[in-house]
């Protein structure tokens, strides 16, 4: 899978289920902070993050959320 769409399911994810034990955990290591209430800010900043991020990572942020 390329890795812009692996992206794009992760934000998906912990967008639709930012409490969960992969949403917080994937919010807290790449904003910081686990949210309570997911918004578009949100969601932008996590996808720049996660851009930010090697192939390895994604791969494994990729694996909890499927």
């Amino acid at each position: 899978m390329i890795h812009s769409s692996k992206i794009a399911e992760i934000v998906n994810f912990v967008t639709k289920h930012p409490q969960s034990t992969a949403g917080r955990r994937i919010c807290r290591e790449i904003l910081g902070e686990a949210v309570e209430r997911f918004n578009e800010e949100f969601a932008m900043d996590l996808e720049a993050g996660l851009r930010q991020n090697d192939e390895t990572k994604i791969n494994a942020y990729y694996s909890l959320v499927r």
